[in-house]
């Protein structure tokens, strides 16, 4: 090989080299792979329905991975004005139960609160623990407090084992713990998390002592990003309208392939007839989202595309 044959032949080598190192450098993440990439929450500010102890703040634990920084506070209405006037980085609202279905009063939060978006989802196993002093008798049990949604799912429990006692609803599952630790009675019980016997110094009388075993709530993470718009497994979007014409929309919904995974009705509070249709659908892109929203005659709001933990 002559000279001139092996200069051609490294220079040859060199630009195939050249070529693949820039591909590689270049190429860019599939969603798969953007998905995998873990984000930093160590900084970040998440309110969420307080006080310390409630199920909303085991949520956040699963969604952050235990980063960042809680805040509790003392309705949900609180905590996503916190977000929206920038005290918190993220809010963190449940959304609906397998038992109680959904939590209107914070579909309602949702839907009024119209610069939010979904970044995220965490479906919670719910375990419902009666809550008493240490040394409380079941028999003496006289009151019991917690927020509504543990009264319907320990509703059927209740009404055998404790049939004559006062249920007091409260703001939330661990605010009841927290009433019946500062009230020092015994006759005082409280549905709510088993954590929150540690918290707030209590013992578990009965544990899980909801209606069924598959007891699960939906939690929604908000911010004031702009909605994801990328492929991603879930996506929301609230649609505003006539019922007369929510067939047509659950059609078009199937004919472009969008599994519907949730929907919730709220009254748009204008004319009898007209609803605010909260939804959640998978197996969609934004594009197909799109064309849903021009073939339609509601009014829509695109909340984000986001994974579900």
């Amino acid at each position: 090989m002559n000279k001139r044959t092996v200069i051609l032949f490294l220079m040859i080598v060199s630009l195939m080299l050249t070529g693949c190192i820039k591909h590689e450098e270049t190429e860019p993440l599939t969603t798969a792979q953007e998905t995998a990439v873990s984000k930093d929450y160590s900084s970040a500010v998440i309110s969420f329905l307080g006080p310390e102890g409630t199920y909303t703040q085991d949520a956040c634990g699963v969604f952050f991975d235990k980063q960042g920084i809680y805040r509790p506070y003392t309705t949900v209405s609180e905590a996503v004005s916190a977000l929206v006037n920038g005290e918190s980085d993220y809010a963190v609202i449940p959304q609906e139960n397998t038992i109680g279905g959904a939590v209107v009063d914070y579909v309602d939060t949702l839907i009024a609160e119209d610069k939010v978006s979904v970044v995220g989802e965490v479906i919670l196993p719910i375990n419902q623990n009666l809550l008493v002093l240490p040394g409380a008798k079941l028999e003496g049990i006289k009151t019991v407090y917690s927020h509504k949604q543990g009264i319907t799912q320990g509703r059927e429990w209740l009404k055998e084992k404790l049939p004559d006692a006062e249920v007091i609803e409260v703001s939330s599952t661990a605010e009841g713990a927290k009433m019946v630790s500062e009230g020092n009675d015994p006759s005082c019980a409280a549905i709510a998390a088993a954590a929150c016997a540690d918290v707030y110094g209590l013992e578990i009388l009965a544990a899980g002592i909801q209606n069924n075993e598959s007891n699960k709530t939906r939690f929604y993470v908000l911010s004031m990003e702009e909605p994801s718009v990328s492929g991603s497994d879930y996506m929301a979007f609230i649609a505003s309208g006539p019922a007369n014409g929510f067939p047509g929309l659950m059609a078009d919904l199937e004919r472009i392939g969008m599994e519907l995974v949730t929907i919730h009705e709220r009254p748009e509070k204008t004319e009898l007839g007209n609803y605010h249709y909260l939804i959640e659908c998978s197996g969609g892109s934004y594009k197909e989202y799109m064309e849903l929203e021009q073939n339609s005659s509601f009014v829509f709001r695109y909340l984000g595309s986001f994974q579900s933990r």
